[in-house]
């Protein structure tokens, strides 16, 4: 539920949510460079295949896990090819149907996050590779950049329309 209201130029907003505590890991390495990780939120298995294959080709990358977060529709992916911020921005920017809040958030804090423990119960499991002959240059054992963060939970689905109520003079 989120409650905004205004007074003349001022906005206030007051969500109320239901969150789950989680833990993620980062996209950074030791060496200051990035692995490449995405988000997909309401899509078919089909359109996260096609986008990442489109990519893969283009950036010539290697192989890239493609992983089933339990929910309907949501899916994450991996490639473990180091780059620079830069070009795993570009790269990112690049592929289709990517969440927009993944890669906004991703950018301002100047490395990317994916959850890596279960969510209201769901498991993330493997769902397919795409295969590449490009090898990977980077491991998984490199990772050493963990969080723990909180994250709307699935359980509570809200009920009401958002309200606004605006207070003052209009102009």
């Amino acid at each position: 539920m989120m409650l905004r209201f205004r007074i003349g130029r001022w906005r206030f907003s007051l969500n109320v949510v239901h969150v789950t505590d989680v833990a993620g890991v980062n996209s950074i390495l030791p060496d200051g460079k990035h692995i490449l990780m995405w988000d997909f939120d309401g899509v078919t298995p089909k359109q996260v295949i096609e986008s990442l294959a489109e990519v893969q080709a283009k950036y010539r990358l290697p192989t890239i896990y493609i992983l089933y977060t339990g929910k309907k529709g949501h899916y994450m992916a991996y490639c473990f090819k180091r780059c620079e911020w830069q070009k795993a921005i570009e790269i990112i920017a690049a592929t289709k149907y990517v969440d927009m809040t993944f890669f906004r958030f991703g950018v301002w804090r100047k490395k990317f996050t994916l959850r890596i423990t279960p969510k209201d119960g769901r498991r993330i499991r493997l769902f397919t590779k795409l295969g590449s002959p490009y090898p990977e240059d980077a491991t998984i054992d490199e990772l050493d950049s963990f969080v723990r963060y909180e994250t709307i939970s699935d359980v509570y689905e809200p009920k009401c329309k958002t309200r606004e109520i605006n207070i003052g003079v209009r102009g």
